[in-house]
């Protein structure tokens, strides 16, 4: 009988994290590599062998809406990007850098740069002044953020939430109630962290656990103001109280999903992908709050990373490989029922984030290429 039980962060130098249950035809599905720079681990699961499909090279659409490519950040692997006003913004990315822009993306300046053994994947900015910033140290496996209150000028010292994993992406909320999802634990299924009170200090957060069975998830979860969250990769998990408690269940997807975007409790996407044994993405649509699910709306060549959906009509599907030059942003206009690709970056879009200007919405992503620089694209959507 073929069992699709999970298969946890696949380590090189540790015993495999999480069940694995063989069955004849099951192959070993690799979502990516974490983290870029340095010692790789696979983000991966075995499932049933999926057919190889060929895809044909497709062209952008005729009706692509004008993004720009507004900056290269030499040396930069971004992961995760959060303006806090249409002018000023904040990248997160490998071997502690962290990016910031005073003019909207036309310009971006280093503020921190660690170096080795320091991985930010995450960054939360509430204001101009006062920044989050989430990710690990990978020479001792501590799961750590940092906060700023003036700007990014001067940082507080390493806060550890695990000795044990990997902290991903950080969100809130509001002020009071922020979420971390793990992207790896040593000893255990792979953890979450909350906070109730801002988050200030190391005591100020408590450590769950998702999903008992272990996996992995996407480094995008959806944390909406109702403090609702959703966070999908092996398993499907939803949360009602911003990670306190948690409901898990089979991955959206017959392969995994990645990213989750929710714009509210109605309208939701997650998508995902692969590198090996196949290249391929693809994306599901929920209209009714994740109760139901479509197939794959979109079925692709490379990878999706991140999904932003200023509307319930229009919105993007971001994502992209390296290795192989291959990425860029792909639209729908109608909820995600069908899709054309908008731009082609030749990189992998990781992060997106979006502000209200002047009634329309300004909309940035950003990510990496084979030479690792960082790239930021940006589109205002009439």
């Amino acid at each position: 009988m073929k069992t699709r039980s999970a298969v946890g962060f696949l380590i090189m130098v540790f015993a495999t994290i999480g069940s694995q249950a063989q069955s004849n035809d099951a192959v070993r599905h690799v979502s990516g590599k974490t983290p870029v720079l340095g010692k790789g681990r696979e983000m991966s699961a075995e499932r049933p062998a999926e057919p190889s499909r060929q895809f044909e090279v497709e062209r952008v659409s005729p009706n692509a809406n004008p993004w720009k490519l507004q900056a290269t950040l030499t040396g930069a692997v971004i992961h995760d990007i959060s303006f806090a006003t249409p002018q000023v913004g904040y990248a997160a990315a490998e071997l502690g850098q962290i990016w910031k822009t005073t003019n909207g993306g036309a310009n971006w300046t280093e503020i921190m740069n660690l170096n080795f053994p320091y991985y930010w994947y995450g960054i939360h900015a509430f204001d101009a002044n006062n920044v989050v910033v989430s990710g690990f140290n990978d020479s001792n496996f501590e799961g750590i953020i940092r906060w700023s209150h003036d700007g990014g000028n001067t940082w507080t010292d390493d806060i550890a939430l695990t000795s044990a994993g990997w902290c991903f992406r950080v969100r809130f909320a509001n002020t009071n109630d922020g979420l971390i999802i793990d992207g790896l634990n040593l000893d255990a299924a792979n953890a979450a962290h909350y906070t109730k009170d801002g988050g200030a200090s190391a005591t100020d957060w408590t450590e769950d656990v998702p999903d008992a069975s272990g996996g992995w998830f996407g480094n995008e979860f959806s944390l909406l103001t109702n403090s609702h969250a959703r966070a999908s990769g092996i398993t499907y998990c939803t949360s009602p109280d911003a990670g306190v408690t948690w409901r898990c269940g089979p991955s959206v997807d017959s392969v995994f999903d990645g990213p989750v975007f929710f714009l509210n409790d109605t309208y939701g996407w997650v998508g995902g992908g692969e590198i090996s044994p196949n290249l391929e993405g693809w994306v599901h649509v929920t209209t009714n709050g994740g109760k139901t699910w479509s197939g794959r709306t979109l079925d692709i060549g490379w990878p999706i990373r991140e999904i932003l959906f200023p509307s319930p009509k229009a919105g993007w599907a971001a994502g992209g490989n390296y290795s192989t030059n291959v990425g860029g942003m792909y639209f729908s206009r109608d909820g995600g029922n069908t899709w054309s690709l908008d731009v082609s970056t030749g990189a992998e879009m990781d992060a997106c984030d979006s502000k209200i200007v002047n009634g329309t919405n300004q909309v940035w992503c950003a990510g990496y290429n084979a030479a690792f620089n960082g790239v930021v694209y940006t589109l205002r959507l009439k």
